[in-house]
């Protein structure tokens, strides 16, 4: 199997990612994704390619360099923004891919994504079961699609049920969901629930609520979007959403390997997560 750590390797997909170099390795999305990735890629002989850089240009400039090199038969595509460079870049390289993302925002090219909506409006409903009117959402950057998807869904499903609405921006990482844990809690008129885009910024949320003497659930009750170890060993223990990631990275890896060998462009689904009700709600 490829070290993911390993740039010279001869591989046959690669997963070039554009954030912090510190988010990657902290983060159980990523960790289990790649699991399956790989898992899938070793069924058929193939392996992974791997890479983080600093921006959108820099992994267009690798995914031109990959294929220029012949290293990779294809790509997978996280974290898609509007009017994405990477996929006018991969359509004249002529290198298929696969997008973590709707079929409609990503056209032309093979996608592979969970129903954001639907989840959200699961998580603002059970928000609503324990008596909230005023909740907020921890955010990932608001360039991206599936961040802009989320917020849509989060007002839409929150104006349903006459619940207050607001969102404060970070960056998934501990200090990103701690800062705007502390950006929330100073408002004069505080919301009652958190939802993070991620475990570990609900992870640095909890520990600001316990530094600042703010009682979970009693004071601030608190979902993680992904769950973890972490989560369910904190104390409180942390409700969260328990997505398959290990199937989710198989699944759109599976997917790109199929449009690699005939070319034509597929749709995919993840399973729902489960939301696992714990004692932070």
């Amino acid at each position: 199997m490829t070290s993911l750590h390993s740039a010279d390797v001869e591989a046959s997909v690669g997963l070039c990612l554009h954030q912090p170099r510190r988010r990657v390795p902290m983060e159980p999305f990523w960790q289990r994704f790649i699991t399956g990735a790989e898992e899938a890629l070793a069924a058929r002989g193939h392996r992974l390619l791997m890479k983080v850089v600093a921006s959108l240009d820099d992994e267009v400039r690798v995914h031109a360099r990959w294929h220029e090199e012949a290293r990779v038969r294809g790509v997978i595509v996280a974290d898609l923004t509007p009017a994405d460079p990477r996929l006018d870049s991969l359509s004249q390289l002529g290198l298929p891919a696969v997008a973590l993302a709707r079929a409609e925002d990503a056209p032309g090219f093979s996608t592979f994504t969970d129903d954001n909506v639907e989840i959200v409006d699961r998580v603002v409903a059970h928000f609503a079961e324990r008596g909230h009117r005023h909740l907020a959402r921890v955010t990932g950057p608001a360039m991206y699609v599936h961040t802009q998807l989320r917020d849509e869904a989060f007002a839409r499903a929150c104006e349903a049920l006459r619940i207050r609405h607001e969102r404060v921006e970070a960056d998934f990482t501990s200090d990103g969901g701690a800062a705007a844990t502390r950006e929330l809690l100073a408002r004069a008129d505080a919301p009652s629930g958190i939802l993070f885009d991620n475990d570990v910024m609900a992870l640095a949320g909890l520990e600001v609520c316990r530094e600042l003497e703010q009682a979970v659930p009693e004071r601030m009750a608190i979902v993680a979007w992904d769950d973890s170890v972490a989560l369910q060993l904190a104390s409180p223990t942390v409700t969260a959403l328990a997505h398959d990631l290990t199937r989710y990275g198989r699944g759109a890896t599976e997917l790109l390997l199929d449009t690699i060998a005939d070319g034509r462009v597929r749709t995919g689904r993840a399973e729902p997560p489960r939301l696992v009700v714990r004692e932070s709600t």
